[in-house]
Order: C-alpha cells, then sequence, then structure tokens
C-alpha cells in the first residue's frame, strides 16, 4: 500500500508534465505506439500520394452519388477501406518480391521456395492476409449499408 507521502509526491510530479506543448513535438509522439500501422486512423500516409486517394474517393462519389451525409459516410468508408487493401497488397507484393531475390531458383519453383521461407520465417503474409480480409469486410459492409439506405427512402 502506497504511503501518503507517496500520493501527494505522485500528485505533485503529474502537475509538473502536460506532454508535448509544441506542434514538432506532439508530431513526435504521434506514432509512439504505432507498430505496423494497418489499423491505423490515419487514411494515406506521408509516403502515399493523397492525390491518388482522393481520387479514389471522387470516382466513388461519381458513382454512388451520396444524397446525404449519412450516404457519404458510407462512401467514404468504402474508398478508406479500399486504400487500405491496396496498401496490404503493396506490402504483400514487396515482401514477395523481397523475398524472391533471396531465392536461387528461377520460375515457379523459385516463387514456391520463396513462399514457403516466407511462411516459415514468421507471420507477415498471415498478417498482411488478415488485414486485407479485414478491409474487404469493412467495404462490403459500408456497400450494403448504402444500399439499406437507399432501400429505405
Amino acid at each position: 500500500m502506497r504511503t501518503e507521502k507517496q500520493i501527494n509526491a505522485a500528485r505533485i510530479n503529474g502537475q509538473k508534465s502536460h506532454g508535448p506543448v509544441t506542434a514538432m513535438g506532439k508530431d513526435r509522439i504521434r506514432s509512439n505506439a504505432l507498430k505496423h500501422g494497418l489499423t491505423a486512423r490515419l487514411t494515406v500516409w506521408k509516403n502515399e500520394d493523397a492525390e491518388q486517394f482522393r481520387a479514389l474517393l471522387a470516382a466513388l462519389l461519381e458513382q454512388f452519388a451520396p444524397a446525404n451525409d449519412v450516404e457519404f459516410l458510407c462512401v467514404e468508408e468504402m474508398a478508406m477501406a479500399k486504400w487500405r487493401m491496396r496498401r496490404v497488397m503493396s506490402m504483400e507484393a514487396a515482401a514477395g518480391n523481397e523475398q524472391l531475390s533471396l531465392t536461387a531458383l528461377p520460375g515457379p519453383a523459385g516463387t514456391l521456395q520463396a513462399f514457403t521461407q516466407a511462411e516459415s520465417r514468421g507471420q507477415l503474409l498471415t498478417t498482411l492476409r488478415q488485414h486485407e480480409a479485414a478491409y474487404a469486410r469493412c467495404y462490403q459492409r459500408a456497400y450494403r449499408h448504402l444500399l439499406q439506405l437507399r432501400g429505405a427512402d
């Protein structure tokens, strides 16, 4: 059990720190807990082209022409899910290409060797597939919700 002196000291120390104050300090700690970013709230990462995401969103908005804010949110969620699915697919391709560069066998045999070695080395491909499936479900859920909203009119 903590003594009254310890409790008071903790209270005093807690009042001293309020976290980062400057924009640079806040920027620096923003991704402290980030492991792989596949579940991040940010849709477009720094190394991605935000204009491509806006183009994807614009294409979906044109295709589905949302009639209200709720329909817009459904289309926006579909765009975010599709964007994240593309990211996972590019990560999977990059991991596969990296693994292929480590194999000595050409053609399909090398691909099979690279795949089996990647699977035995860790959970990367499994994790990527799980996130891809989750994003596909997210897209489908938003699409079904959009259709339900339109059917209710």
